[in-house]
């Protein structure tokens, strides 16, 4: 099984939980400025210091949230978490060290984006200790978790917006006709941050994360609908922060009987729908955002996660090909024929998707290497504009690797 997302979760987190410190201290009476360790795992704010690591604070109100938390979670809870997150795949909200082989930062351009500074503006008005309580339990990812474990296609909870139902269904429709593989069983569906005030699916979901019985869940889940609904920053669950996400996911040949019984998903949270609008991209990010996701669908189904890198550059590799891909569909005559202006729009929605996180296992890759897959993409569709011809998946796939050395050059 594997999940991945254009937006990580884990960036909001480490933002929240570190750069966004004094943003984020905005929302408190106290004028003094907001400070975060080295380690983004800690963050004081109006004199009180709330630290991630050992799950302690010296806020009041916060440390009687997190002293109901302890009562009602077992001794173990931060790991079972923690296994929930390998378990399901979802990526960690927590700040935490990166593993596998380090990409050399030095070497490569990279810069804040403007969707730095949408989730700069998604975070300036929230409490720092709600931001802490719920990074402690996991609620930023619960959205994802329960999109994951209990969304279906036919269930309003689950269903797209209004606003973007018609033009991303369509584009779903076009993506299963123009690959070469079988995209029939796929379930598009939404993520909503309305969850996070759902007294009943919290209960639900707690009690499947942390191995909990109903009665402890149900308590845990009131504490997190009063952490939500008394912070008006968190807008009822309708902040961003929730939902900045996009993922597919396959359960397909997991020994895991939980996930494999789960169907094939393609979902869309509402902030990076609102995200999208934000940096300038929302007539055209949408369509780009779903090329790149079912892109990955096209991973599972060939196989084209397979390589011999590991750590980081593995992501990379798996989510540049998608990037690569996904243009390549949304350009294509037979695709979405998107116009040269709406080509180099999707390119540059990519463009402002890279990341910095050079060592994280889960790097995407830098806005300049996330754009020249794109070009090339675009630029493979536009050289068989001529013959209409749709290249198989796996052509496509043996172009790519014969060209990603060239994407990930350094260009610092």
């Amino acid at each position: 099984m594997r999940r991945t997302a254009p937006w990580s979760i884990a960036l909001v987190a480490s933002l929240a939980l570190s750069t966004a410190g004094a943003a984020a201290a905005t929302a408190a009476p106290s004028p003094s400025p907001a400070s975060a360790s080295a380690a983004g795992s800690a963050l004081t704010a109006s004199g009180y210091r709330y630290d991630l690591a050992t799950g302690t604070t010296n806020d009041p109100r916060a440390a009687a949230r997190v002293a109901a938390l302890r009562a009602h979670l077992p001794a173990d809870w931060r790991a079972r978490e923690a296994a929930a997150l390998s378990r399901f795949g979802v990526e960690a909200s927590a700040p935490r060290e990166a593993l596998g082989r380090a990409i050399d930062g030095s070497q490569y351009q990279c810069a804040p984006t403007k969707l730095d500074a949408f989730v700069d503006s998604a975070l300036a008005g929230i409490d720092p200790s709600s931001l802490f309580i719920l990074s402690l339990v996991g609620g930023l990812d619960f959205p994802t978790y329960d999109a994951l474990l209990f969304g279906t296609s036919g269930d309003p909870a689950y269903a797209l917006t209004k606003a973007s139902r018609n033009e991303l269904t369509s584009s779903f429709r076009a993506a299963q006709k123009f690959w070469d593989t079988d995209g029939s069983n796929i379930q598009l569906m939404a993520m909503h941050g309305d969850l996070m005030l759902d007294r009943a699916r919290l209960t639900r979901l707690v009690a499947v994360l942390y191995g909990v019985s109903q009665a402890d869940a149900a308590e845990v889940a009131d504490l997190v609908v009063d952490v939500v609904s008394s912070d008006p920053g968190l807008a009822g669950g309708g902040n961003p922060i929730f939902t900045l996400n996009a993922f597919a996911f396959s359960g397909v040949g997991e020994t895991d009987p939980v996930i494999s019984a789960l169907p094939d998903k393609l979902v869309f949270g509402d902030g990076i729908l609102q995200a999208l609008g934000a940096i300038g991209v929302g007539d055209v990010g949408p369509r780009a955002v779903l090329g790149h996701e079912y892109a990955h669908h096209v991973q599972y189904d060939r196989s084209l996660f397979d390589s011999p890198l590991t750590g980081p550059e593995a992501t990379r590799r798996t989510e540049l090909m998608a990037d690569a891909f996904g243009t390549y569909f949304v350009t294509h005559k037979r695709g979405l024929a998107l116009n040269t202006r709406r080509v180099l729009e999707a390119e540059q929605s990519f463009y402002q998707v890279g990341d910095c996180a050079f060592t994280n296992p889960g790097h995407h890759g830098t806005p300049n290497q996330r754009l020249r897959a794109s070009a090339w993409g675009s630029g493979v569709a536009a050289d068989a504009q001529k013959q209409g011809h749709v290249l198989p998946s796996l052509t496509l796939d043996r172009q790519f690797e014969a060209a990603l050395p060239g994407f990930v050059a350094p260009d610092a």
